[in-house]
């Protein structure tokens, strides 16, 4: 990890682990489509791949199951 990460990765962690209520800003659409993004920008060697990559996990997570 690089120093971006190390920042992006504590602001994520202090996100989620922070205690607030949460709001329904997004359409379930949309919460997949960010999360896709995430997923392409974590694949590259770029700075703060790691901290898209923790962060698409920590979303992906509280999406619901995917119907067949």
């Amino acid at each position: 990890m690089n120093d971006i990460d190390d920042r992006l990765l504590a602001v994520v962690d202090s996100v989620v682990a922070c205690d607030e209520k949460r709001l329904p800003l997004l359409t379930l659409g949309e919460a997949r489509a960010a999360i896709e993004l995430l997923q392409l920008f974590s694949a590259s060697n770029s700075a703060g791949a790691y901290a898209a990559r923790h962060l698409a996990g920590n979303l992906a997570r509280r999406l619901p199951a995917e119907e067949c």
